[in-house]
């Protein structure tokens, strides 16, 4: 059993540090969602001497970046939004425009809007209204972030949601092989996990599926032993039900069985004497 035993330890770790990885990703990428909501999705903080990415919908009736309207910022041109080009949308093939908002080196701390609407009229696209929000420097940008792990922390929440789900991959696919793994090991010792826990339905016990059947050697009225995955003994049931490939067997009331445990058939010479004794 020392093997098995092994390799269930491992299998229940990894699957804790898979969980705990993705329960963090998870959170980050709660908190960054809902920071971003709060203050609202086209809003850019920004620090002085830096160049932020933006971009939108064309304007109607507008063809080329000369046709655009952009009104806003500052009239220093210390917080001014730049448009580079225009392309094809990736999703409804729309034209689409892709710039930056730039601040100078010495701005003024405070809120500007930037608006970019076309040249005759149309109603303004909420799309294309911009809140540029220039703080002083990164430390109190930091404190006053929406995201709870950016003001704790001074992390981005979605750049560390970002990081560490390949490692909650890569956990969770290691416990994965490890799983199978047990059960290889598990199976080359006439053993097999419960993955099913149900009342019997002559309410004399309960009954457990486990995934050895007639194949392996199993036969009704055979006992069995059942424990932990760690090896620590748990009690005795009797097979009751078997097809090619699984068994149910009966454990009496009062036995404490879980989902999980490890179901051992007796060995093959022993087998035929212990079934006549059920």
């Amino acid at each position: 059993m020392n093997r098995s035993v092994h390799l269930a330890r491992l299998h229940r770790r990894s699957g804790r540090v898979a969980l705990l990885l993705l329960l963090v990703c998870a959170l980050s990428l709660v908190d960054g969602l809902v920071g971003r909501m709060q203050q609202g999705f086209n809003r850019t903080d920004a620090l002085p001497g830096g160049e932020y990415p933006v971009s939108g919908p064309l304007p109607p009736q507008t063809e080329t970046i000369e046709d655009m309207v952009i009104e806003g910022g500052t009239d220093d041109r210390q917080v001014r939004l730049v448009p580079y080009e225009i392309y094809s949308g990736y999703w409804l093939g729309g034209k689409m425009w892709r710039g930056a908002i730039k601040v100078g080196t010495s701005p003024a701390s405070g809120e500007y809007v930037i608006r970019v609407h076309d040249k005759y009229g149309e109603k303004q696209n909420p799309t294309l209204i911009f809140a540029v929000v220039v703080w002083p420097d990164e430390a109190t940008m930091k404190a006053n972030s929406p995201e709870r792990l950016t003001r704790w922390f001074g992390v981005s929440a979605f750049s560390l949601s970002a990081l560490v789900l390949p490692f909650a991959l890569l956990a969770g696919f290691g416990n994965f092989m490890l799983g199978r793994a047990w059960s290889r090991a598990l199976l080359a010792e006439r053993s097999a996990e419960i993955y099913k826990l149900l009342p019997a339905p002559d309410g004399g016990g309960k009954d457990v599926t486990f995934g050895l059947g007639v194949q392996h050697g199993a036969s009704p009225g055979m006992r069995c032993r059942i424990s932990r995955p760690d090896g620590t003994p748990v009690g005795e049931a009797r097979v009751v039900e078997c097809t090619a490939r699984d068994c149910v067997a009966r454990i009496p009331h009062g036995l404490n069985v879980q989902p999980g445990d490890v179901v051992t058939l007796p060995d093959m010479v022993a087998g035929p004497r212990e079934t006549r004794g059920a």
